[in-house]
């Protein structure tokens, strides 16, 4: 066989090995050739793919007595003693090295083009079945699953350190990283090779997300990026409290101790307020500064119902601030939005009696502020309200509008009812939870639906148990019981309020007509108590009682207190609280007003889904911060550091959300929660696409409302009474209640800038003794991590105070980050003490944990947080 007519070595040459191998290449070769093959032990014919012909005439090379007679017959040897190799026979090798590297050079293009065209056929495969199954959805995009599985393709194909992700599948993963938590993260990242990014690679992306947040510290600059990719320039912002873990913390990136109570400037918590080289100043803080015990959180929602909400602030809080620092909070916030090129509409709350006050004084609703000019503001809002509208009682400029949180207020209703402090009573009928209870007791749970702790009055945020009591079947079986008509008649206003003001599939025209019907019937039942004789409503209450054999010990309660309270107690305790009516009154303004505006082209369409108007976001927002505690802990509370870390992983979802879900051509599918009901909770409704209403239409439908108010007034016989005293009519009861409200003991004045404590005793006035604990932990409607940084981010420098650290002997600190030396570009983080007569630096957070004397714990069990408040 002559190796030079030969183009191609065939498979079995290629896989000859030791005699057939060496039979092969003296056929092919020569002899002799074949021999050194031997003496060099090579002993198959892959092999040979890796050899140079140096390599294979190297041992010729050196003196061997034992190839003396193989050197001669392959080659010379000059006098200085180098070998060189026949001419021939180096062709020979040259020939046999070039068709085996050409046959393993195929090979390897043979065997990556079948793992392209298998990795194509896998991908076009899924691609066309995803086309199949999703062309009777209107998919646009195409799911992250295909360019992950081309990545991983991809990434197989290199060594790990050369491993690299496209954007989308970062993003991919860093969801997982938030979703599932780090335990989570990294089972996936071990069990699927090359698919997912390391960890410490996320949070430095989670780094350079600009999502860095900071106590106090309020972020307009991202609200603006957030304004352009929600493509809308109107916002309205949310503010809310929740409790926290009471915990002094050190942030490494700040070089602040964050968990201590900031102070208020003009309404403005203090920004890295709490900074210090000295030890003994941390001790001092720690001694006289309050810790936080609540978490404020600011949130900003653009008017585009698709958009996710904004983290604009959030800050540790001992809660106690005054209506005058809100309403400087809200100017603030209004004219740094104007300067970033937003419109501030409103801003929405959870019915606090300081927020209420503040909401008056700002929007002069029956409250006055001559120390403070509003309108230098740029900018306010102007509508001109018709003469003949005497039952708006809002001044026609506004610097901004606000909406109380509409789950608040059904809840206030609620617990008013279940309240054993108040005596609800309309015209001849008593609003009595006894009905509720009797229902429960003697009708099916297939006819009502309730259950016992709907009727709970120690779970005060049960809205679940609003929506039960005020169902359609619930109020056809009371409206069949004659003694029921006061609680009927009650717990229709709590459905209106439910269908107009947080229902999102009620029509604007229909929300306005159930808003202002709970209005009329509010004021139609306020101007009867004014003229209720205390006395004979008393002598009427006890003989009803007596004929009643069921009537429960709350009721005798009540009827004792009742014979020796005041008249004007007993008038309060007799209708919903005070912060109740003026969350209804302002709500009721804010709506109208609202589609004023939309109507003169003053603000886009979208502000008619008023729905949206709510502090809702700031309590999913801490629902969501809760949640996000790996699967492996069960602490779901959060100190205001942890609570921090957390708002940034929030926020780099809502920015992925806040896009559409959407990257490049590829888009992310996000769970809805179970207990999102699609009537009431549902974000997706299509928006308002035209409003047709006018001035007139407006009108119309407020005469409809007033109307039907005066029906619900008559079931229970209020309105006689009303006739009598003249205030029967729209005109005549709108001035009487206009006049009521005006008189000094209900109007709010505030003539300084920092006076809070009138106003809020006032607001006791109408309100329960339950209601008395602060409104703001109430936090948690039933709906949807620890730390994932160290201490030690950042570096900087500082100057470093000596500090005195006595009564210590112990020179060793073993666990404890107190050390002798330190590296020097650390230094901002550590303390410089002296413990006995040696020196030491003791880490910042040590120095926390050295200095707290006592381990808070706060309930994870939401009824028991309101209860601890």
């Amino acid at each position: 066989m002559n190796i030079f007519e030969l183009n191609e070595l065939t498979d079995d040459m290629m896989n000859l090995c030791d005699d057939d191998f060496y039979n092969f290449l003296e056929n092919l070769l020569n002899k002799d050739l074949c021999q050194l093959f031997q003496v060099q032990a090579i002993q198959d014919m892959s092999s040979l793919s890796s050899i140079t012909i140096e390599q294979i005439i190297e041992i010729l090379t050196v003196d061997v007595i034992d190839l003396n007679n193989l050197k001669k017959s392959l080659g010379f040897i000059t006098t200085d003693g180098k070998f060189h190799l026949r001419l021939g026979h180096r062709n020979l090798l040259e020939r046999l090295l070039i068709l085996v590297k050409s046959k393993n050079n195929l090979s390897v293009k043979n065997f990556d083009l079948s793992n392209k065209n298998i990795k194509n056929q896998i991908y076009e495969k899924l691609l066309e079945m995803w086309k199949q199954t999703s062309s009777s959805s209107k998919v646009a995009c195409i799911p992250v699953l295909f360019p992950w599985i081309n990545n991983i393709f991809q990434n197989l194909e290199k060594t790990k350190n050369r491993y690299r992700y496209d954007d989308q599948i970062q993003e991919f993963a860093l969801l997982i990283f938030i979703f599932g938590g780090r335990n989570c993260y990294e089972f996936l990242h071990l069990n699927l090779p090359s698919a997912l990014p390391h960890i410490t690679n996320l949070e430095i992306l989670i780094r350079t997300q600009e999502f860095k947040m900071i106590e106090c510290e309020f972020r307009f600059s991202l609200l603006t990026e957030y304004s352009r990719s929600t493509n809308c320039n109107y916002i309205f912002v949310a503010e809310d409290a929740t409790r926290c873990i009471s915990c002094i913390d050190y942030d490494a990136q700040s070089n602040s101790f964050i968990g201590l109570s900031a102070p208020l400037v003009n309404g403005l918590p203090q920004f890295n307020f709490f900074q210090t080289e000295n030890f003994q100043i941390l001790k001092n803080w720690f001694d006289e500064i309050d810790t936080s015990r609540f978490i404020n959180l600011h949130m900003a929602k653009s008017l585009k119902l698709s958009s996710p909400p904004f983290i604009l602030c959030a800050y540790g809080s001992n809660n106690k601030f005054e209506a005058i620092d809100v309403l400087k909070n809200w100017l603030f916030i209004y004219n740094q939005s104007l300067i970033q090129g937003l419109r501030v509409i409103g801003f929405s709350t959870d019915g606090d009696s300081r927020y209420l006050r503040a909401m008056g004084l700002c929007s002069r609703f029956f409250a006055e502020l001559p120390n403070l000019n509003l309108f230098k503001h740029n900018d306010p809002f102007d509508i001109k309200i018709p003469k003949e509208w005497s039952w708006f009682f809002m001044k026609q400029q506004q610097t901004f509008l606000f909406m109380q949180d509409p789950i608040h207020i059904a809840t206030k209703i609620r617990n008013r009812l279940l309240s054993t402090v108040a005596n609800l009573r309309m015209g001849d009928f008593s609003v009595d939870i006894k009905d509720l209870i009797d229902l429960v007791e003697s009708k099916s749970k297939l006819e009502h639906n309730l259950i016992k702790s709907d009727l709970n009055p120690k779970d005060r945020q049960n809205f679940a148990s609003c929506l039960r009591i005020s169902s359609e079947t619930v109020l056809a079986l009371l409206n069949r019981n004659e003694n029921s008509k006061g609680t009927y008649v009650y717990l229709t206003l709590l459905n209106l309020i439910i269908s107009g003001f947080i229902n999102k599939s009620t029509a604007i025209e229909e929300r306005l007509f159930n808003i202002w019907t709970v209005v009329f019937v509010c004021r139609l039942w306020f101007s009867w108590i004014q003229y209720l004789d205390v006395k004979n409503s008393n002598n009427n209450i006890n003989s009803n009682n007596k004929n009643n054999n069921n009537i429960n010990s709350n009721n005798n309660n009540n009827n004792n207190i009742n014979n020796s309270q005041s008249p004007k107690k007993f008038k309060q305790r007799t209708f919903i609280t005070k912060p109740a009516f003026w969350c209804i009154e302002i709500n009721a303004h804010t709506l109208v007003y609202i589609i004023l505006l939309v109507i003169k082209k003053k603000l886009p369409i979208d502000a008619l889904n008023t729905f949206g108007f709510n502090s809702q976001i700031c309590e999913n927002t801490f629902r969501i911060a809760r949640s996000l505690t790996g699967s492996f802990s069960s602490i779901t509370n959060f100190s205001v550091k942890s609570f921090m870390k957390r708002c940034e992983k929030i926020s780099v979802v809502n920015s992925i959300k806040s896009r559409g879900n959407q990257k490049g051509d590829y888009s992310f599918q996000f769970p809805q929660h179970h207990k999102n009901d699609k009537d009431t909770y549902d974000y997706s409704i299509d928006n308002i696409k035209e409003l047709n209403l006018t001035e007139y239409d407006i009108e119309k439908i407020i005469y409809r409302a007033f109307e039907s108010a005066q029906k619900l007034a008559s079931m229970v016989n209020m309105s006689q009474l009303l006739k009598n005293k003249n205030i029967y009519s729209l005109p005549d009861l709108s001035q009487f209640i206009k006049t009521i409200l005006s008189k000094s003991s209900s109007k709010i004045v505030d003539y300084t800038e920092d006076d809070d404590s009138n106003y809020d005793s006032d607001e006791d006035e109408f309100e329960d003794n339950e209601d008395s604990s602060v409104h703001a932990a109430f936090d948690d409607e039933d709906e949807m991590l620890p730390s994932i940084f160290g201490d030690d981010e950042e570096e900087e420098e500082g100057n470093i105070i000596a500090n005195n650290l006595s009564n210590i002997s112990q020179q060793n600190f073993r666990g404890c980050r107190i050390y002798d030396k330190i590296n020097p570009q650390q230094m901002n983080k550590y303390f410089r003490i002296h413990v006995d007569s040696s020196v030491k630096y003791i880490h910042k957070q040590t120095a926390c944990w050295l200095l707290s004397t006592s381990k808070t714990r706060l309930s994870s069990d939401r009824v028991e947080r309101v209860k601890e408040s």
